[in-house]
């Protein structure tokens, strides 16, 4: 996994766009750039990503009390730096100091951290967020733990973007094989973690946590087919309305 985290440090940002005054969606577009959204098969456009910030803002601001939004694996702060935007205190944690730098460029908070996610702090925000960081993660055990804290940490909900599905694993190997020459080269030391989605109920249930699980539906997303999202919230002894699973 260390070679995933070499990628991610060389990631090279157009500081052009970032500190030049420039508008609100060429700023957000270049983060997304930087946080990996110009790989192969990708025709995301402005609309597209605006539409999934909705709706994971839709999912995650549930009341009007919730004013904070965390992120694990914020890289360059690009989901982040939307929240700000809205009037949201903000705070990250990611692993690659090239990124966070970026993330420092273009957001106000004082609370960035460089650490693995397995290092995250209990200090509690309303809404803890991670957008397609867990398919990076080095085991399911691992993963579990960085969740644990992401409850710990939450006053009210967790969502978790981009959740590799371990039931479309062949499929999504078979579709990079087709679009990636020498795929099996190239990505053999670039594992992904799949998951299961029994395994979020169980999870859910373990820790007293409503689940609604949501397909990926980003227009022109090629990744829409093999992944998902999971939100959770807890539970009605901290006064947050009710989710049906």
């Amino acid at each position: 996994m260390n070679k995933w985290k070499d990628i991610w440090s060389n990631r090279v940002s157009n500081d052009n766009i970032l500190e030049n005054n420039n508008s609100v969606e060429d700023v957000f577009l270049e983060l997304k750039r930087l946080d990996g959204f110009d790989c192969i098969g990708s025709t995301l456009t402005y609309d597209a990503l605006i539409k999934q910030y909705n709706m994971i803002k839709q999912k995650l601001i549930i009341n009007e009390k919730i004013n904070s939004v965390f992120e694990v694996g914020c890289g360059s702060g690009a989901n982040l730096y939307l929240f700000e935007k809205d009037g949201y205190k903000v705070g990250g944690i990611d692993y690659s100091s090239k990124l966070l730098s970026v993330a420092k460029k273009v957001l106000n908070t004082n609370d960035l951290t460089c650490d693995e996610a397995i290092n995250l702090n209990t200090k509690s925000y309303d809404v803890i967020l991670s957008n397609s960081v867990f398919s990076y993660f080095q085991s399911q055990e691992y993963a579990k733990i960085v969740l644990e804290k992401m409850v710990k940490k939450a006053n009210y909900a967790i969502g978790l973007i981009d959740i590799h599905d371990i039931d479309k694993k062949d499929d999504f190997i078979a579709y990079r094989r087709k679009e990636v020459p020498n795929y099996d080269e190239l990505y053999k030391d670039l594992s992904k973690q799949f998951y299961s989605k029994e395994d979020f109920k169980k999870f859910a249930d373990d820790y007293n946590l409503d689940l609604e699980i949501v397909k990926s539906d980003i227009p022109n997303y090629w990744n829409n087919e093999f992944v998902f999202n999971c939100f959770m919230y807890k539970n009605d002894n901290l006064k947050v309305k009710k989710r049906t699973k």
